[in-house]
């Protein structure tokens, strides 16, 4: 019989070994370079050296046990604005690439232009879809109240609970940006199920911003899924797929620096399939998985 702590290390060396076709390691340094979005997330904690594009960068900090660890089943309610909507699959799907080989079943729900309130809406029509985990990001754009922003956050992070939730601190493009992410600490600080991503941090790395200092260019979108899945680690249970998303509206705001231009070169799901296929860029139909609700919960 193979002993419990070897069981254990063999999904790890699994994964490993499925996914090395897309590092490029050197022996002996503590430096991983990236191909695409193709390292293996998860298997090593958040804030490590990595080279994306030829940009030495570091994951976002993030402080605690991955939420994989902590949550009772795989499907992954993802929330955001544009920084997000840019990792959809209508945009390359760089979000999908990176968890669904961690087992993940991924809905990203993110348009561009959406405030805080933007969450709300999305789970009064979605919560009761068996969501296990979830993302959120919504802070970039400011109302100025922080009161509100408050409000809003904390209901939010009511309607997920008991569900481990991930919260994204926002970039400092503007001194009003501290409130922002002095609020988002001070919500998550009450709730034992929520852990903080500093992304307000390291999206001021040299070489991942676009002109506005608002919205990630390809290197800064990699660092950032890849900091979000280095936080998630692997799912439980279940296979990964890419869940449709219902929110896809980016007509709130246009701008050159806005939503990518181009997409990233990663991994999509197959049609019709949970396995992945590298080196695509277009947008696949996408695996659909139906998961009873976990949790009942009321939405403010």
């Amino acid at each position: 019989m193979t002993p419990p702590r070897l069981r254990s290390l063999i999904p790890v060396v699994i994964l490993c070994a499925l996914l090395s076709a897309c590092l490029n390691t050197t022996p002996g340094r503590d430096v991983l370079q990236l191909n695409n979005v193709g390292r293996i997330p998860g298997i090593n904690s958040a804030g490590g050296a990595v080279v994306v594009n030829g940009v030495r960068a570091s994951y976002a900090n993030y402080e605690g046990s991955t939420l994989g660890s902590r949550a009772d089943g795989n499907k992954l309610l993802i929330l955001g604005d544009s920084i997000l909507a840019a990792t959809a699959s209508r945009y390359g799907g760089a979000m999908c690439s990176a968890l669904v080989p961690l087992g993940w079943s991924v809905a990203v729900e993110a348009e561009a232009g959406q405030m805080v309130g933007f969450g709300r809406t999305v789970l009064k029509d979605r919560i009761y879809e068996g969501w296990n985990a979830a993302v959120v990001f919504l802070g970039t754009n400011y109302g100025g109240s922080a009161k509100n922003y408050s409000r809003d956050l904390t209901a939010i992070v009511d309607a997920l609970a008991p569900r481990p939730t991930l919260l994204l601190t926002a970039s400092l493009f503007k001194p009003v940006m501290q409130d922002v992410n002095t609020v988002i600490r001070t919500v998550a600080s009450k709730y034992p199920n929520v852990a903080v991503l500093d992304w307000g941090t390291a999206s001021a790395q040299p070489g991942l911003m676009n002109r506005d200092n608002v919205h990630p260019n390809d290197t800064g979108r990699q660092v950032l899924v890849g900091s979000i899945a280095a936080a998630l680690g692997n799912a439980p249970v279940g296979t990964g797929g890419c869940l449709p998303s219902k929110y896809t509206d980016d007509s709130l705001v246009t701008g050159d620096n806005t939503m990518p231009s181009s997409t990233l070169v990663g991994q999509s799901t197959v049609p019709g399939s949970s396995t992945i296929a590298p080196q695509m860029t277009t947008t696949t139909k996408m695996v659909t998985t139906t998961i009873a609700p976990s949790v009942v919960t009321t939405v403010p």
